[in-house]
Formats: C-alpha cells, structure tokens, sequence
C-alpha cells in the first residue's frame, strides 16, 4: 500500500510558514497476503501501517531512494493499493477566494485505482473515504466490508 505524507512540518531545515503548495512524499506499507487474509488480518494491517508511519520517526525523507522501485517490481497476484488524499490534508479548510468548499472529491481515483481519504465536512473528526469499482466489484466490497465490519463491531 502507498500512501502520502505531507511533510511541509517534518522537514529539517524547515519550510517557510507562508510556504503555499504541496510538499509530499509517499510512504509504503508492505504486508503478505496470506497474513492480511487470516484471522488477525485486521490487526497485521494496523500493524503493517503504524511500521511505516513510525518510520517517519527517521527522517521524512529517510530511505527516497528506495521508494519508487517496489511499485514496478509487483507482479502476478500481487497488488498495491495506493491513497490518495489524507484526513490530516485538512482540504475543506482551503480557500482560494470562493469560500470554502462544500464537497471534495478525488477524480483521479477512476482512473488510477487508488481509494481516496478526506477529513469529513463538518469537522466532526470523521473520515470520507472514496473509491471507484465497476458495479459488480462494487456490490461484492460493501457485502464483504459489511459483513467485516459486523465481525469487528
């Protein structure tokens, strides 16, 4: 999985305050099938993604070299899934003269096959995540993820 980090923050020297624009890197997270799909499937994932978020601890820029390659090396029955967007982007809060906005939504996930992750509009600390399936893919995640999310709940 690839997600991505803003790093205007965790830069040594740091950013400029006024700096205006994008500055992200991209983190992966790298667990086997076999584990995610087991009992503990939840937890190794949990697991797998606090790894990479801790490995932020070194450096924000700790390791660039290597983090390009993995994404060309999958092959077969492997998948990467990659997220767009982040609930820490704070994308309600920007403004470019309009006010702010009343819905955001990543488009580019129809085409790249990437799940989307926003903070929720009212600000209320919840998560919109997006995601784009043909129907019938479709159908089959919202029974599996019910049928998950019961099992947790």
């Amino acid at each position: 999985m690839g997600f991505t980090v803003d790093c205007r923050s965790r830069l040594d020297p740091p950013i400029s305050s006024n700096y205006f624009g994008n500055c992200l890197v991209i983190r992966l997270v790298v667990a086997e099938t076999i584990e995610l799909l087991g009992e503990d499937g939840l937890t190794a994932a949990v697991n797998a993604i606090c790894e990479a978020v801790k490995s932020l601890d070194d450096g924000v820029l700790s390791g660039a070299e290597n983090w390009i390659k993995p994404l060309y090396s999958v092959g077969g029955d492997e998948k990467v899934l990659t997220v767009a967007g982040s609930p820490r982007f704070e994308v309600y809060e920007t403004d470019f003269g309009w006010g702010r906005p009343n819905k955001v939504e990543i488009v580019s996930i129809e085409g790249t096959g990437a799940m989307s992750m926003s903070e929720s509009k009212d600000g209320a600390g919840g998560v919109d995540v997006g995601l784009v399936l043909e129907k019938n893919c479709m159908q089959v995640f919202a029974t599996l993820f019910a049928e998950g999310l019961a099992k947790v709940l």
